[in-house]
């Protein structure tokens, strides 16, 4: 005979406090990225500044939830000044974690949904970020275009190479995607890798209740620069599967160690 699972009760008063903690400060930071994002496509000090509050707000929002994470490997950001960031991706909060640890110049390859996110979406059309369209693909043809743009203006790029959330926290396939750009654009690809993040934030929950006892985290990998050979697809293909490799074997490491 199953079991019914009993649906999981809402704490409206967590609910509120944590979600308005959430709109406080997306409202709060930003409102202010998106004045400085009006000027940022032609100067580079504003860039500059939106991109330190956009760092400010994923940092405080983290805390604010009460996100316990540990970034490993921060030199190897400093040993790569531009370069194409590739990470897994656990969960809804893993942008919030990472983006408390770039304090850098990127620009965001993401799905064009995000894009719509009031507030959000708005700043990243502002600051350059490039949208991938999945339902309409044709408005992907000017994507290395955008790209190579972007690298021009000496940002890094920041890829989910799986394209999507793990459903069940397992590595997901590769795109080539974030390994064609490290080789058209001659770029280094720094490996991020995510432990925990899946834990934080238990599925269905809608008042957002993180649990206290996790420590998520965030492992920055050496430099992997492009392997050499004629030809690009070739190259970035080797890179793909040579990246993915990497990541199994630490996420495997880091099960076994726990």
């Amino acid at each position: 005979m199953s079991t019914a699972v009993a649906p999981q009760r809402v704490n409206y008063a967590r609910a509120a406090l944590n979600w308005g903690r959430v709109a406080f400060r997306v409202l709060l930071w930003g409102s202010m990225a998106l004045v400085v994002d009006v000027f940022a496509p032609f100067w580079r000090p504003a860039r500059r500044a939106s991109q330190w509050i956009m760092y400010m707000w994923a940092k405080r929002s983290a805390w604010g939830l009460g996100i316990r994470s540990q970034l490993i490997g921060a030199e190897h950001l400093a040993a790569a000044p531009q370069c194409v960031l590739v990470a897994n991706h656990l969960s809804l909060l893993d942008v919030l974690i990472l983006g408390g640890y770039l304090n850098l110049d990127y620009r965001w390859v993401a799905k064009e949904g995000v894009f719509k996110v009031p507030i959000m979406g708005q700043h990243m059309k502002l600051a350059g970020h490039i949208p991938v369209y999945r339902k309409e693909p044709e408005k992907n043809r000017s994507l290395p275009v955008r790209i190579h743009e972007a690298c021009k203006q000496g940002a890094s790029l920041f890829f989910f190479p799986e394209g999507t959330r793990s459903p069940d926290g397992q590595l997901q396939a590769f795109r080539v995607g974030a390994f064609r750009t490290a080789v058209d654009e001659e770029l280094p690809v720094v490996p991020i890798i995510l432990r925990g993040t899946d834990t934080l934030l238990r599925k269905g929950s809608k008042d957002l209740s993180i649990d206290a006892s996790c420590v998520c985290t965030v492992e920055v990998l050496p430099p992997i620069y492009p392997p050499p050979g004629d030809d690009p697809k070739q190259r970035a293909e080797r890179m793909r599967d040579e990246v993915w490799q990497l990541f199994a074997d630490r996420l495997d490491q880091g099960r076994l160690a726990s």
